[in-house]
């Protein structure tokens, strides 16, 4: 069959004589081999024939549909034009936790409570978990504020407190060091917390121990907390800053990454002030060190802008030699590899570095999205990947764990102008080939279930756990996400993270009141808690023991929880 259009505009279904086509329609249409059109009189015959079979009737739209031509549209998308398809809103986030509990109730997925302590109600930051010849020591880095010490019956600003978890479900709570009193969230207080043993430090006095803090925002110093009940402060690193934060102390070597700076100096922004504190009464400065755009008369930078502050870093060691520093905290994020020798040594200015010494440790970078920051960066060496056990190249992997901090306040609200931040994620990076670090993973907890934004407080990350304990490392990674409690996530193939556990403590007597107005947590009592406000907690970081205890430490003055794995959690942990 063909069809044809004549001068008239007439259209001709004409239909040839065949002996296949007559096979195909089986022999039953006896004028089927004919030669008709619809003008003559055998034209309508043999039409009329084929419409008294009901096949026919079924196979000549299927003919006809074949034999006209089809107006295809021009595309306007390459190569044929510049336009990208739109892509429609229709997935939603995989959802591999149980709902939580409403915000007023504890809620608990693969994880239960061990103990607690109330930390006297004080702002915590971050917790550090000593084996001290058997007695487990907790030492608890605070933020700004003031509460009441029973022990001393004093007010005291907040600072440091040390707590005795050896007996988890009983916590004694054995002394608070006074921090600063300055004002501001971050200013005050004493937030980060390092402890070496004397008879590990190359120079120290065996039996002793040594804790490593900032004072506020203004100095650096060492205490004696050989008898934690009574501790005593040995001396200052180093003062007159006016920006403190995370530093990193090897207790082996007795090397000190503090992050500081020092105004007079003309860095920009916190860095790293490098020190030898393997006799903890006798500091000795190395160095100053940032990243390319933060030293004093910088021409160029790194980073998606010049002078992006440090917020901590992680020393592997002596062995590795390789030390990693986070930049950006929440925003602007850069990760920095460096080689730890010459870090300590590649140089001849101190305090003012040219740019050759600024790259010379310099081993890789990585600049990350700008709603992005890089808050921590802890390592994970030689992680075995699942099912890749018969390559070369991914048999064993070299990994970072990356979290960006979630913006103070309620960034799940539109700002002033109507705008909305992103939500802030942790990254897992291959680091295997250390010129070009390469995300592979990202650890996300969804909005909902649990409406996270509608609880008031942060939502987002915070932090990981930075310990290379065992049996965690390399298996699970424990992450603070703010008003989402502690989250834990399967990281044994790292291609595909899992999470696989929760804990979201109750608010408590204690717990601050958020308030929209301005973003801040407010402790009971203050003026400027009013119906806006609510009780939320932060979860704002977590550390592990060696005993395989996790410690949640609240930013909203809700204490310290003490918790231990349980279910699938624990199995993976086991090797199950």
């Amino acid at each position: 069959m063909r069809i044809e259009v004549d001068a008239t505009g007439l259209t001709k279904y004409v239909f040839r004589k065949c002996k296949r086509e007559s096979k195909i329609l089986g022999g039953r249409f006896p004028n089927a081999g004919a030669s008709a059109t619809a003008e003559n009189g055998k034209g309508d015959s043999l039409v009329r024939n084929l419409g008294r079979s009901r096949v026919f009737q079924r196979l000549l739209p299927l003919l006809l549909a074949a034999a006209v031509p089809v107006s295809v549209p021009a595309q306007s998308f390459p190569p044929d034009g510049p336009g990208i398809p739109t892509i429609a809103l229709t997935g939603e986030p995989a959802l591999q936790e149980p709902a939580p509990n409403p915000s007023d109730q504890q809620s608990q997925w693969n994880m239960e409570l061990a103990g607690f302590s109330d930390l006297q109600g004080r702002s915590a930051y971050q917790p550090i978990i000593i084996n001290e010849e058997g007695r487990e020591i907790a030492y608890v880095g605070h933020h700004t504020g003031s509460m009441m010490n029973p022990l001393t019956g004093v007010v005291e600003p907040n600072g440091t407190s040390i707590v005795d978890v050896t007996d988890p479900a009983r916590p004694k709570y054995l002394s608070h060091i006074p921090g600063s009193t300055e004002a501001g969230e971050e200013a005050g207080g004493a937030q980060m917390v390092r402890v070496c043993s004397g008879s590990l430090l190359p120079h120290g006095v065996r039996g002793k121990w040594y804790l490593l803090r900032p004072l506020g925002s203004k100095a650096q110093e060492i205490y004696d907390v050989t008898d934690p009940s009574h501790p005593s402060r040995l001396t200052q690193i180093v003062g007159d800053l006016d920006h403190t934060h995370k530093s990193w102390w090897e207790c082996d070597t007795g090397i000190a990454y503090l992050v500081a700076n020092a105004p007079a100096e003309g860095w920009k922004g916190q860095h790293m002030k490098i020190y030898d504190l393997s006799d903890p009464a006798k500091p000795v400065y190395i160095r100053d060190f940032g990243l390319l755009g933060q030293q004093p008369g910088a021409t160029s930078h790194e980073g998606v802008v010049g002078g992006i502050a440090i917020h901590g870093m992680i020393s592997a060691g002596t062995a590795k030699n390789r030390v990693y520093a986070a930049y950006g905290t929440g925003a602007n994020g850069v990760i920095q590899i460096l080689d730890r020798k010459k870090l300590l040594t590649a140089f001849e200015n101190r305090t003012k570095p040219t740019t050759e010494e600024m790259l010379a440790p310099q081993l890789g970078f990585l600049t990350m999205s700008p709603d992005q920051g890089a808050h921590t960066t802890f390592p994970i060496f030689a992680e075995p990947i699942p099912e890749f056990q018969g390559h070369t190249a991914l048999k064993k992997r070299d990994l970072l764990i990356v979290p960006s901090e979630s913006a103070r306040g309620d960034h799940c609200s539109p700002g002033p102008n109507g705008d909305r931040a992103g939500p802030h994620l942790a990254f897992l990076v291959d680091i295997s080939n250390e010129s070009t670090p390469w995300p592979i993973s990202t650890f996300r907890v969804p909005e909902n279930p649990g409406d996270y934004c509608g609880r008031g407080g942060r939502f987002g990350t915070h932090s990981v756990a930075e310990s290379f304990y065992q049996p965690y490392y390399g298996k699970i990674a424990i992450f603070s996400w703010f008003n989402a409690g502690t989250r834990v996530f399967d990281i044994r193939d790292p291609f595909a993270v899992q999470e696989v556990a929760y804990f979201i403590p109750a608010p408590n007597k204690f717990t601050m009141s958020f308030c929209p107005e301005d973003g801040i947590s407010h402790p009971p009592g203050d003026p400027k808690i009013n119906a806006g406000c609510q009780k939320v907690i932060e979860t704002n970081n977590v550390e592990v023991d060696d005993r395989g205890l996790i410690y949640s430490a609240d930013r909203a003055g809700s204490g310290l929880h003490i918790l231990r794995l349980s279910g699938h959690a624990k199995e993976i942990v086991a090797g199950k």
